[in-house]
């Protein structure tokens, strides 16, 4: 936080803590001739700078990855034995699907939104030449709820609260803290509660600030997947907190109706971790490397407005408030669910195609942003077309009259998928591919946020760790669906119809194996964060503009000053500073 004082004594502050305010050039010039610098707790706690507010997402929510792959690894573990639960079993019989549960958790709300946040909020007012984020205080306010949200969240899960228990184990249920349950759902909440606020603020921001000459058509592409990502949160969000409200009141009641019921909380709450809604966590996948890839081919985007159609396309499809098995058992039959996890892939596809075309007409510079770019888009391309594999049956079930008879051994095959381990494939495709493409932007805009380059070669190493526990993790969870092992591991009935119990379990050690390459390329970037950003060791030279990047915030010094700018930019493209250059299309 800075404080400046004129020379008259009269105390301004900076938008650390206040709005924007206009100053004249007369105070302006006044106030820099003393400077105070608060730093430590105070300017930590006491911040509203969107960049300072970034830099702590991004830190979190590695931290918060590191240690949702670790649950990770520990779910795998436990089932490369089916069938009974030998590792996890301690504490209270339902300490295994806690831990499960508590993984994808900690995935979604403590590593992948934080590490989207932590880059839009930092980058969103810089590519639209904004001198801050609309509401900085409400930013902040954002920021603190989440991480007090989560924080009390995890410790509750491990002091026997959590998220319900499945049916089965109901019985067994006396191991849980109704306390510390009640906990887990008002803080999971305050999470929900804490994104919400910061995705309105985004969205206010690129709405209200953009310069003269920057219409949503010459938006960057990070900037517009950001603004149609968090339109989907703020859409899809209230419904699910909506879900944690009635369990809530439910559950606090003298004896629980139905959503308060400890077996039906997880219930109502897992469709936010499923197709399609998992998906509207990846859409800043697409404009991550839009944003990379041009730059890496020295390249004008071609097509501009068809890869902002994508983007859109995989909003619209990525909308799954509606798809809540709970209440409609019958959802993954139906035509509407059935044709956007058909159609899912489309948008994915265009846009790597038109990334492709961009990268072979230009002239490509090898470097470790591009590798991870390239990495995210293949998970998620494969991740939206395992999502067409798990709708696959349904949706050849609706010509069987065709031919009823050759059709029907393979409709019923495709549709034993569902409810197979082949959903959390999806899951992990598109959370690890955002994680991915996090990574890629921090490697990217590492010299715009913190002043210095990271290392380009521990950036390809993580990049390569990551892909091989994708490949790995999600790959045995594929295979195993075709073996018919359920998607509810936590239950012993889920392993019953299994085909081949050896093979699932040497798959499960293959999985165990990825989780190990993913712990590892996350520990590398968070290894190259500290050795290069906070032990100074990266790299500052031509950090303003390293990459010769398209966009506005390579305007501005790095890291930028406060106001990002010293006078309101004028644009006419979605590329300023490659015309600026000269660039070609």
């Amino acid at each position: 936080m800075l404080i400046k004082l004129n020379v008259g004594g009269i105390l301004t502050k900076n938008n650390d803590v206040t709005e924007n305010t206009p100053l004249t050039q007369d105070n302006t010039e006044d106030m820099e001739t003393r400077t105070l610098e608060l730093g430590g707790l105070a300017g930590t706690f006491g911040t509203a700078d969107h960049k300072n507010l970034g830099r702590l997402y991004i830190l979190f929510g590695l931290t918060g990855g590191f240690l949702s792959l670790v649950l990770h690894l520990l779910v795998r573990l436990e089932r490369i034995n089916i069938g009974e639960t030998s590792i996890l079993d301690f504490g209270s019989s339902n300490q295994y699907f806690q831990t499960w549960s508590l993984s994808r958790t900690s995935l979604l709300f403590f590593c992948v939104i934080p590490l989207i946040l932590g880059l839009a909020t930092y980058l969103v007012p810089l590519q639209i030449g904004a001198p801050s984020i609309a509401f900085p205080r409400a930013a902040a306010a954002a920021f603190w709820a989440w991480l007090v949200g989560i924080l009390i969240h995890v410790v509750t899960v491990f002091s026997d609260g959590g998220l319900g228990v499945p049916e089965p184990l109901t019985q067994f249920a006396q191991g849980m803290d109704p306390e510390a349950t009640e906990l887990s759902i008002l803080s999971i909440a305050m999470v929900a509660v804490a994104v919400l606020l910061a995705s309105i603020t985004l969205i206010a921001t690129i709405v209200t600030q953009r310069p003269q000459g920057m219409t949503l058509f010459e938006l960057p592409l990070f900037s517009w997947s950001v603004l149609v990502a968090t339109g989907v949160w703020v859409l899809a969000m209230p419904v699910w907190l909506g879900n944690l409200m009635i369990s809530w009141v439910d559950f606090r009641g003298a004896d629980a109706l139905r959503y308060g019921n400890v077996e039906n909380i997880w219930g109502q709450l897992s469709w936010l971790w499923s197709q399609p809604m998992i998906f509207a966590f990846a859409i800043p996948v697409l404009g991550i490397a839009g944003e990379i890839i041009p730059v890496a081919a020295s390249k004008a985007q071609r097509q501009y407005a068809i890869q902002q159609i994508g983007i859109g396309a995989l909003g619209v499809l990525s909308f799954g408030a509606f798809a809540q098995p709970f209440f409609n058992a019958d959802v993954a039959d139906q035509a509407v669910f059935v044709g956007m996890g058909l159609l899912v892939v489309l948008p994915v596809l265009i846009f790597m195609g038109g990334l492709a075309d961009t990268l072979v007409k230009g002239k490509p510079k090898f470097s470790a942003h591009l590798v991870l770019a390239l990495i995210s888009m293949i998970g998620l391309l494969v991740g939206t077309t395992l999502s067409a594999l798990h709708v696959s049956g349904p949706a050849i079930g609706a010509i069987r009259e065709i031919d009823s008879d050759w059709l029907s051994g393979l409709i019923n095959w495709l549709t034993d998928l569902q409810g197979t381990v082949i959903a959390t494939a999806v899951m992990e495709h598109a959370l690890i591919s955002s994680l991915i493409a996090s990574i890629a932007g921090l490697y990217y805009w590492s010299p715009k946020i913190f002043g210095k380059k990271m290392n380009n070669n521990i950036g390809v190493l993580a990049g390569l760790s990551l892909l091989g526990g994708l490949l790995l993790s999600a790959g045995s969870n594929l295979i195993n669906g075709f073996l018919d092992e359920g998607d509810a591991v936590y239950l012993a009935t889920s392993n019953a119809e299994v085909w081949n119990q050896d093979a699932v379990e040497f798959l499960n050690v293959i999985g165990f194996i990825g989780s190990i390459l993913l712990i590892g390329g996350i520990s590398l970037a968070l290894l190259d964060l500290t050795v290069s950003i906070f032990l100074g060791k990266g790299s500052n030279d031509n950090v303003n503009n390293p990459w010769d990047g398209h966009t506005l915030e390579w305007a501005t010094e790095s890291p930028p000053p406060t106001g990002n700018f010293d006078e309101p930019p004028v644009v006419n493209s979605e590329r300023p500073l490659l015309e600026v250059g000269g660039g070609n299309e």
